[in-house]
């Protein structure tokens, strides 16, 4: 089973309203068809807010968490709806928030994995360590050729 960003729109319209904002569609009638990958709408994106099993909540732009989370609390939406929805849930629970967001290894920068080209797929090591910058940055060989690449078996 993959777990890339559904292929529905988890913002999904009920009755003409939005479900993440109460509101009308953003995309009106368009919003029934409208699929998270497509970007049609702003509230679309990369991003997932997960309420794990010990209560804390994960922001993360990798898909499923590799622990089981206790509740899905958002899926495919963009960062700054991401990061609301994580504060409001933290606010009313008294718990801890916690990003899937990394720091660069080489300029200590932070930065979301999903900001690299071609993310998708399995997690490249350069990409897991160094933000976008420092990757491009490198001349001749790149990080990855000289890294290699980290992968995940399922057994």
């Amino acid at each position: 089973m993959s777990w890339e960003t559904p292929s529905m729109c988890l913002n999904f319209v009920r009755n003409g309203d939005c479900h993440v904002t109460s509101d009308k569609c953003l995309l009106r009638e368009r919003g029934e068809l409208a699929r998270n990958q497509d970007r049609e709408c702003p509230l679309h994106g990369g991003f997932d807010v997960w309420l794990m099993q010990d209560d804390r909540i994960l922001v993360s732009d990798l898909g499923f968490p590799s622990e089981e989370p206790k509740q899905c609390l958002a899926l495919g939406i963009n960062e700054q709806l991401a990061t609301q929805i994580a504060q409001d849930k933290s606010r009313k629970s008294k718990t801890i928030i916690q990003t899937s967001q990394r720091k660069c290894l080489r300029c200590g920068r932070s930065y979301w994995y999903s900001l690299h080209e071609g993310a998708a797929g399995h997690v490249q090591i350069d990409k897991g360590y160094f933000c976008p910058d420092c990757v491009s940055t490198e001349n001749g060989e790149s990080l990855t050729d000289s890294l290699g690449r980290l992968g995940y078996w399922c057994g």
